[in-house]
């Protein structure tokens, strides 16, 4: 084995086992199966979310968070622990606060498009899903505070949704994506050429990433970077790279010593990943009222330590107990910082009155 790899393949051990228990525990947020009838009533869109912890105990609204599966998958299977125990291994590491986790259906094998010759309607079923998650769970509704991230041929299809729908989601991520060009798509997958694309490279091209990074590069151009994390499927990575520098979109490219292995992707990037999208993901929500009364997040509602550690962390103090997690201070969600509406808004919750930001 080469020095180089080797080196490489010995720091890979180091980190996993050194972040392996904390992605073997317990989810702490839930799973749950959902279906819902689609808008035309000719099938059910199936998805999996995941809620974070205490989301029952609170009205937090919560930015969100699509991840698409790779070829073969649906919206189960292991992503549903990977993904969200990485958001809260990372989440712990204090690099990104909670969010909601969805798991949109393509049918196997639809490319995250609308197939022209079966009935697998994956993009419309996207977009319709995310109008059914923002009205049915506790969002923050705007693409800003939303993201869309997959693997594989998912990571295919974030990088499409994207580039396709800029006013949909601030950022994206694909993990070991397959960004197959329509020559090479053909020749790897004959038949699903005939089936979802029916032959025409006009009709892969409108759900292809690098039609639509080439349609909107404009557009794309003053936007946040598509992150790619790339583990085996180094050479079409690579061009699609390269296809987003010569069309000056921005990119945050990294290969990793992974296989094709979401899993080991997690492991080596999930911290960075949700770093990134932190950093690009709006968590305010003026719209939603105020934030949970459980300040410190200690499971406990309307006792005396929420309001210690609010009034603490109105003082610029810490979060009191040291073990907690506190929510940020602008309570009444209206965008101002450390100012007495916060506390007014506070002080009648804490009383179990309605949540009433200062002007309404």
């Amino acid at each position: 084995m080469p020095a180089r790899l080797h080196t490489l393949v010995a720091a890979l051990a180091v980190l996993v086992a050194a972040i392996s228990p904390a992605f073997a525990q317990t989810l702490r947020g839930r799973i749950e199966q959902r279906t819902f009838p689609s808008p035309s009533g000719t099938h059910l869109i199936r998805y999996n979310i995941y809620l974070p912890q205490n989301y029952d105990a609170s009205n937090t609204h919560y930015p969100v968070i699509y991840h698409l599966h790779g070829l073969g998958g649906n919206e189960g299977g292991p992503q549903n622990t990977q993904v969200p125990r990485s958001f809260e291994v990372a989440q712990d590491a204090g690099l990104i606060g909670p969010v909601i986790v969805v798991f949109p259906n393509s049918y196997e094998d639809a490319w995250w498009a609308n197939s022209v010759n079966s009935n697998k309607p994956a993009e419309s079923d996207v977009l319709e899903l995310i109008t059914h998650v923002d009205q049915t769970f506790r969002t923050i509704p705007s693409p800003a505070s939303r993201a869309i991230q997959g693997f594989s041929m998912g990571g295919f299809g974030a990088a499409k949704f994207y580039a396709k729908y800029p006013g949909l989601f601030a950022c994206s991520i694909a993990y070991d994506g397959a960004f197959l060009s329509w020559f090479t798509f053909t020749i790897t997958f004959n038949s699903l050429a005939s089936e979802i694309f029916g032959n025409s490279q006009t009709n892969f091209n409108q759900y292809s990433p690098w039609y639509w990074t080439t349609q909107n590069a404009a557009l794309l151009q003053n936007r946040p970077p598509v992150r790619m994390v790339v583990g085996l499927l180094l050479s079409q990575n690579r061009q699609f790279r390269n296809h987003l520098d010569s069309n000056s979109v921005p990119r945050n490219y990294l290969e990793v010593a992974c296989g094709h292995d979401l899993e080991c992707l997690l492991l080596s990037q999930g911290n960075n990943s949700a770093a990134f999208l932190a950093t690009h993901l709006d968590t305010t929500c003026p719209e939603c009222g105020c934030d949970s009364i459980d300040f410190n997040n200690d499971g406990s509602l309307f006792d005396p330590t929420d309001v210690d550690a609010f009034l603490s962390v109105f003082s610029e103090g810490p979060c009191i107990p040291a073990s907690a997690t506190c929510s940020d201070i602008d309570f009444n969600n209206d965008t101002s910082l450390f100012d007495p509406c916060d506390v007014d808004s506070f002080l009648l919750v804490f009383s179990e009155g309605p949540c009433t930001p200062c002007g309404q």
